[in-house]
């Protein structure tokens, strides 16, 4: 069955912060100079305030793919793990761009642990620009051998994820030089609390994003763990964008070669079918902690049309 279907406005998703100058005049004048307040020296002086810090793990996913025949593919992931003196960085993704795919510069480092440990810090390779609570709201790659900017847009849908955290499919561009690419983008967030000598948990959740030439888009969550479980599905078809329940998800049998395997997706009530395969990204060697994504190659069927389409997969992890 269908949850929503409501016709969409667009949201802005950041605002430009124009700080304030504020001067300070300190005129000279003739005045006697104020006694100097005493101590007292028995007294210990006072202990600085204390921020206590919960270890835990922030993680914010993107994933991009454009409305093109040859489209633009983005995957990143963004992980901040605090402990109780600092905050450990690990950044890093993957980028397809003329039909090739590049390894995204990593980031891994230590800093400070700031105010918001989950939001996503600019560093190396890396530029953030975020909403006024903090929210990414564009993102700047620039290393030596390419640079572009990721921008969101309208949004599509807005859901909880299990950790609590806002997650969303957005209208969103890639600008790559001189020309831009307009697509769809998964964004996800979550967080979890680390005990000491404890593993994170890993989620089984899976997730397809599907999209023609048209400007059409499939979305489809399922748990890999639990395979009877209820899968959801988000479309965006015309310009619409609707949450369906009624989802029926095919994984080719397990001795199918991954050459032959192919993944049927049925949303029987929205008339759409998906049928793809799952392709392995170039491994250049370096070692990844996320999840790896898989890219999607195939067809969206609408009310009956078959239209190539293409796009990203993830197990993800939180």
């Amino acid at each position: 069955m269908t949850r929503t279907a409501s016709r969409l406005e667009p949201r802005a998703l950041w605002r430009q912060w124009v700080p304030s100058l504020a001067v300070l005049v300190i005129s000279a004048a003739c005045a006697e100079e104020a006694p100097q307040p005493t101590s007292d020296p028995s007294e210990p002086p006072p202990e600085p305030e204390k921020i206590s810090v919960v270890p835990a793990e922030y993680a914010t996913e993107i994933a991009f793919v454009g409305f093109a025949s040859e489209p633009l593919r983005l995957y990143a992931r963004f992980v901040n793990e605090t402990t109780e003196s600092e905050l450990e960085r690990d950044y890093g993704g993957w980028f397809e761009s003329d039909g090739s795919w590049h390894r995204l510069e990593g980031l891994r480092d230590r800093l400070p642990v700031p105010r918001a440990s989950w939001r996503v810090l600019p560093g190396g390779a890396w530029r953030v620009l975020a909403a006024d609570g903090g929210e990414l709201a564009g993102l700047v790659y620039r290393d030596t051998l390419m640079e572009f900017r990721l921008s969101p847009g309208t949004l599509v849908a807005e859901w909880t994820g299990e950790t609590g955290q806002r997650e969303a499919l957005l209208l969103a561009r890639i600008q790559q030089g001189d020309s831009a690419q307009a697509g769809l983008l998964l964004l996800r967030r979550s967080a979890r609390v680390r005990n000491a000598g404890e593993a994170a948990a890993v989620s089984r959740t899976q997730l397809f994003l599907l999209v023609d030439s048209l400007s059409n888009g499939l979305l489809v969550a399922r748990d890999a763990a639990d395979p009877d479980s209820t899968a959801i599905a988000w479309t965006w078809v015309g310009s619409i964008g609707n949450e369906w329940t009624d989802v029926r998800v095919r994984p080719p049998p397990e001795n199918v070669s991954a050459a032959l395997a192919r993944w049927v997706v049925e949303l029987p009530e929205a008339g759409v079918t998906a049928r793809f395969r799952l392709e392995d990204l170039p491994d250049d060697g370096d070692s990844w902690l996320g999840p790896k994504p898989f890219a999607l190659s195939g067809q969206l069927e609408i009310l009956g049309r078959r239209r190539p389409a293409a796009g990203l997969g993830v197990e993800s992890r939180g």
